[in-house]
């Protein structure tokens, strides 16, 4: 804002965008996004991370494929990751930390000045911290941090807002809703992420 089982890890979303709970909006779009674990994030802490991020985005109708693209995974993943630029397809590296930030910052989404990307950083060492200083779950803040970045590069430029997952900064309120699982995206950002979908088949770089 480690390793981890490879075939477990690819194949949630074989089934995640397949079904949703009461409350959730059944799945409209889908987007596939490669993941990168520099951070060698224990197994069980990322693989929840991604059910949480799944989840938050299948509550406005967004399935994901997840491609794990860390170094020793399988020759299909290692395929899928060399699609770097098909359709509706985005870049997540999980990364120690971050020499230009402090640790209050939990990531990164690369844009150009018109908003558009395909690539975000999130610094686990910063996830860790907020874990040992408030005592919140790491999965739930790794996953919210992933959908965090990953709203902004389906968002644009000027993502923040004042509720919601896309809160600039997260204080208790925030923390609290994180552990109850219930930070989602505001339905105006809902909107715009079908909008902003519905608009690009390509997103290569400019």
């Amino acid at each position: 804002m480690g390793n981890f089982a490879k075939t477990g890890f690819v194949c949630i979303f074989l089934t995640i965008a397949l079904s949703f709970s009461a409350g959730e909006t059944p799945t409209v779009s889908e987007i596939r996004i490669n993941v990168y674990d520099d951070a060698r994030v224990p197994t069980q802490v990322l693989t929840q991370a991604i059910q949480e991020a799944t989840r938050i985005f299948r509550k406005i109708g967004i399935g994901i494929a997840w491609i794990d693209c860390s170094s020793g995974a399988g020759s299909n993943q290692n395929y899928e990751c060399q699609q770097l630029w098909a359709a509706r397809r985005l870049s997540l590296r999980i990364v120690p930390w971050s020499s230009n930030f402090g640790d209050t910052v939990f990531g990164v989404a690369f844009l150009s000045p018109e908003g558009d990307g395909t690539y975000c950083d999130v610094f686990y060492d910063s996830v860790e911290k907020l874990h040992q200083d408030w005592h919140v779950n790491t999965s739930r803040v790794l996953g919210n941090s992933i959908a965090h970045e990953i709203g902004h590069l389906l968002l644009g430029t000027n993502a923040h807002s004042f509720i919601g997952i896309m809160a600039p900064n997260w204080q208790a309120e925030e923390l609290r809703r994180i552990e109850m699982g219930t930070l989602f995206f505001t339905p105006e950002q809902a909107r715009s992420i079908h909008t902003r979908l519905a608009s690009f088949v390509y997103w290569p770089p400019r």
